[in-house]
C-alpha cells in the first residue's frame, strides 16, 4: 500500500494529466516514474485515503470540476476501468483457490481491487455488466473469510466503515 505522500503526489499528478487520461482511448495513463499509472479507480482510493488522515487537498475541487464537465469521459473510462479490475479481483481469488497456502498472504494487498470496484461502481449511472459476478465472488469471499481487525493501516480506519467494506476487517483462511 502507497504512502500518504505517495498518495498525494499520485493525486496531484493525477488531476494535472485528467483531462487529457479522460479524452484518451488509453485506461492506465503512463505518469511520472516513479508513480503507477493513472486510472479513475486509483485516483478515488488516493483520495480517499487522504480524506481519511484528514489530508484533503485543495485539488478536490478541481477533481469535481473536472469529472463533472467531462461526465460522458469520466463514467466510461470508469465503466472499463470496472471490467478490468474485476479481472483482476478475479484472478486473484481463482488463484487463492488453487492454492490458499501461498495466496492468502496477499489479501491485505490484493483487496485494493475490490476497495476500487465498490469506488468505481459509486461513479457509474447504471449497474456495471459484471454486478451480478461480483456478488457472486463477495459470497465465495465471505465463506474463506475470517474476521477480524482492520487489515490496513489503522489511520485509515475511519474512512472505511466495517458495514461498507466488510472485506476490510479480516482475511482469508490460508487452508
Amino acid at each position: 500500500m502507497p504512502t500518504l505522500q505517495q498518495d498525494q503526489r499520485y493525486f496531484q499528478a493525477g488531476i494535472q494529466e485528467l483531462k487529457e487520461y479522460l479524452l484518451s482511448k488509453t485506461l492506465f495513463w503512463p505518469l511520472a516514474a516513479p508513480m503507477p499509472r493513472l486510472t479513475i479507480g486509483g485516483l478515488l482510493l488516493a483520495q480517499k485515503r487522504l480524506q481519511t488522515e484528514n489530508l484533503g487537498t485543495r485539488l478536490d475541487p478541481k477533481l469535481a470540476t473536472l469529472r463533472e464537465k467531462w461526465r460522458a469521459a469520466w463514467e466510461k473510462k470508469a465503466a472499463h476501468e470496472f471490467g478490468a479490475r474485476f479481472n483482476l479481483w478475479k484472478n486473484y481469488l481463482d488463484d487463492y483457490h488453487a492454492d490458499p497456502e501461498t495466496y492468502a498472504e496477499n489479501y491485505a494487498h490484493e483487496i485494493r481491487w475490490r476497495v476500487m470496484l465498490d469506488l468505481l461502481e459509486r461513479e457509474l449511472s447504471s449497474d456495471p455488466a459484471e454486478t451480478e459476478a461480483l456478488l457472486a465472488l463477495d459470497k465465495i469471499l465471505q465463506i474463506k473469510f475470517v474476521p477480524g481487525d482492520f487489515i490496513w493501516d489503522k489511520n485509515l480506519e475511519t474512512g472505511f466503515s466495517q458495514s461498507e467494506y466488510w472485506f476490510l476487517y479480516g482475511r482469508l483462511k490460508g487452508r
